[in-house]
């Protein structure tokens, strides 16, 4: 299962860095949803013991993948922006 939350928070960082690089509008809305929803499911789904053990962990943990998801956003956009 932890191979699963891997390719789940993975795949959140990767639609993190498509969103800035090829979407214009509503790029910020789509990676945010989809950083929060592969989060989310990566700890429900692939590691349900953290999820259950302590919650304040949890949120530290999504805070953390969040920032992260937004730096790969930004990364994304400044491709963009050089390939133009």
């Amino acid at each position: 299962m932890k191979l699963f939350a891997v390719s789940l928070l993975l795949l959140g960082f990767v639609a993190s860095w498509v969103a800035g690089r090829f979407v214009k509008k509503g790029a910020a809305a789509i990676q945010g949803g989809v950083i929060g929803l592969c989060g989310v499911a990566a700890l429900l789904f692939g590691m349900p013991g953290v999820w259950a053990g302590n919650v304040a962990w949890v949120l530290v943990a999504l805070l953390v993948y969040g920032l992260v998801g937004v730096l790969i956003f930004r990364s994304g956009q400044a491709a963009r922006d050089k390939a133009r």
